[in-house]
């Protein structure tokens, strides 16, 4: 939700917001994934997803995200971050070593 609210900003023309709510939102995915494995990545990636949908309706005319570019960026790209976690092949120390001997 914070990433929701602060994507918009813009520092000099820069989106700052964008980019740090992209952090975080690559940084709690990838938690979720060391954490709780491919599931939890799953179920974070879906709830990120329902939080965007819901977020970006207009219930009476009064959105959080706005139809523009930042705010497609935030809606597609957010998710596709979460995607990607979560499609991101397993690389186990143990898979790299059995190889290798």
């Amino acid at each position: 939700m914070a990433g929701t609210v602060a994507h918009q900003t813009q520092v000099g023309g820069a989106p700052v917001g964008l980019v740090l709510a992209s952090i975080v939102v690559l940084a709690f995915a990838v938690q979720a994934r060391i954490k709780t494995g491919k599931l939890g990545a799953v179920f974070f990636a879906a709830a990120l997803a329902a939080t965007i949908f819901w977020t970006g309706l207009a219930f009476h005319q009064d959105k959080m995200i706005p139809a523009n570019q930042l705010g497609f960026i935030w809606s597609y790209g957010s998710i596709g971050l979460a995607a990607v976690v979560v499609i991101w092949p397993s690389l186990s120390r143990k898979k790299w070593t059995s190889r290798a001997e």
